[in-house]
């Protein structure tokens, strides 16, 4: 999950506030509130081509812990077996893209005269890639050692990448109008982001061949891993490394992580206009605009979004590993009783008669894609957008990788609540997904899959986001018969009761 999902249903609104900002950073200009508050948020993301969804209850009894005492053993826990989580098998390389991500406090404030806009954000993201993936090492993965029909033969030429990073972020953008010439409306904006690298495991296998034989040591009840030959380069950070974070200048800034890096976003909206008067008004001989009101007939927004890249490079975490061998094997003892991921990679190399990952560094880039969306106004507070989102990373890259998706989305917004549909394609376009989102006064939550979460199909994809945000409106213009100004700046209406006209 590249920047794990794109939140159609949420992130489109005119109120949508910070989380618009990672769409597009010219929305932080010519917002609706004077100033928002991101108290927190979440996702969840998965999709791939290989995984699929097939137990017989949904995965939102899954998660509520509501699933039916039948499938549930004497314990009272959730049997699952490997057999609830289907494949697809048609020899094509496999990939997969896990993501979960935290949104914490976050504020955006609109400057004073309503043209320019400021915001500081704050996250942590967590994101799983594995591209190039041949079948049977994807199904290895899926299924073990005791996969039937992996059992006895030798498979040659395998090849796949797994790249996992775990980032917090602090991110600060500003955003203003370019230009306002009556109908034709154009801002721009920029963010600039901070990033910290928390984790990072990665594995490039470039060439292998292997076959899973019984182990005549636990009479043929355990498997060996036979590997004839492979070349593979792989690395991680050790667990101190998110162990020991603190939110510190010299975590944000200094060389006390594995990683940091820099990135950034930069966008333009263009809004065409053609009522504005309706929405203009004079004050003290000068033309204004309501800030209350959207104007436009339709709204186009462009982006680029995470250029950059987080270089992990602190020897005291980063270790890494290059390794050409024959005849090597991964028995069941040798990954038993593992100290964390710092074991685990320390066992891989014993199997592969490798010293243990020595002090390293390496880049790994930020999933860059190109963002796009317009937004039709077809009658007051009911709204059409289409967003399509690419991904700009090959998928060779050494790093993360976005979601490619293209949604069409209803939906009817009000200051205090909203509701829309998002109708998306995603998965790289090849997963259709029908959802449902909302807002209710500062909760906002939603899923651009909902079939996903009611088990209806066997669904490669699944997500949900769900937040609380509040904040203050712009003021309208008062009644020229008012003796005070028509405007009131945010920070005195704080700890003032509004009195709209």
């Amino acid at each position: 999950m590249g920047r794990a999902q794109h939140l159609p249903g949420a992130a489109m609104s005119n109120y949508a506030g910070t989380q618009a900002l990672y769409h597009n950073p010219a929305f932080v200009a010519d917002s609706r509130h004077s100033v928002f508050l991101n108290l927190v948020g979440a996702q969840v993301y998965m999709a791939g081509n290989h995984a699929k969804y097939n137990a017989p209850f949904s995965i939102a009894s899954l998660l509520t812990n509501t699933v039916p005492d039948q499938y549930r053993n004497e314990r009272g826990a959730i049997r699952f077996p490997r057999s609830y989580i289907g494949e697809t098998s048609n020899g094509n390389l496999k990939r997969l893209n896990v993501g979960a991500e935290v949104r914490l406090p976050s504020l955006l404030v609109t400057l004073p005269g309503g043209r320019y806009g400021m915001a500081v954000t704050s996250r942590t993201r967590m994101l799983l890639n594995t591209t190039q993936v041949t079948e049977p090492v994807a199904r290895l993965a899926r299924g073990g050692t005791r996969e039937s029909e992996l059992m006895n033969q030798e498979f040659d030429n395998q090849k796949g990448n797994l790249h996992f990073n775990g980032l917090a972020e602090v991110a600060f953008s500003f955003g203003g109008v370019v230009l306002d010439d009556e109908t034709d409306f154009f801002k721009a904006g920029v963010t600039v982001k901070r990033l910290v690298g928390l984790y990072n495991a990665h594995a490039e296998i470039q060439d292998a061949s292997f076959e899973v034989v019984p182990d005549p040591a636990y009479n043929n009840r355990k498997e060996i891993i036979r590997l004839p030959n492979i070349t593979t380069r792989y690395g991680y950070t050790s667990e101190g490394a998110f162990q020991n974070f603190r939110p510190t200048p010299g975590w944000l800034l200094g060389g006390n992580p594995a990683g940091s890096g820099w990135g950034l976003d930069l966008g333009v909206v263009y809004e065409y206009r053609p009522d504005v008067n309706k929405y203009s008004y004079t004050e003290k001989g000068i033309r204004k605009r309501d800030g209350t009101k959207n104007k436009y007939l339709y709204r186009l927004a462009v982006s680029l979004t995470d250029i950059g890249r987080v270089n992990f490079n602190n020897p005291t975490y980063v270790k890494q590993q290059e390794v050409t061998a024959e005849d090597k094997e991964f028995r069941y003892d040798n990954f038993q009783k593992l100290q964390g991921s710092d074991g685990f990679f320390a066992a891989v190399s014993s199997s592969l008669g490798a010293p243990a990952p020595q002090p390293a560094s390496f880049k790994s880039v930020l999933p860059t894609a190109f963002q796009a969306s317009l937004d039709y106004n077809i009658k007051p507070n009911v709204y059409v957008n289409t967003l399509w989102v690419q991904n700009l990373r090959s998928p060779s890259a050494f790093g993360m990788k976005a979601e490619s998706v293209l949604a069409f989305t209803p939906r009817y917004e009000h200051r205090w609540y909203e509701l829309s549909v998002p109708v998306s394609l995603m998965n790289r376009y090849s997963s259709l997904g029908i959802g449902l989102a909302g807002r209710v006064g500062p909760l906002w939550f939603g899923t651009d899959h909902l079939t996903s979460l009611l088990n209806i199909g066997k669904p490669k994809v699944f997500n949900f986001y769900f937040g609380v945000s509040a904040g203050l409106f712009r003021r309208p213009p008062l009644s020229p018969t008012r003796c005070w100004p028509l405007e009131t700046p945010w920070w005195k209406r704080l700890f003032q009761r509004n009195e709209y006209r």
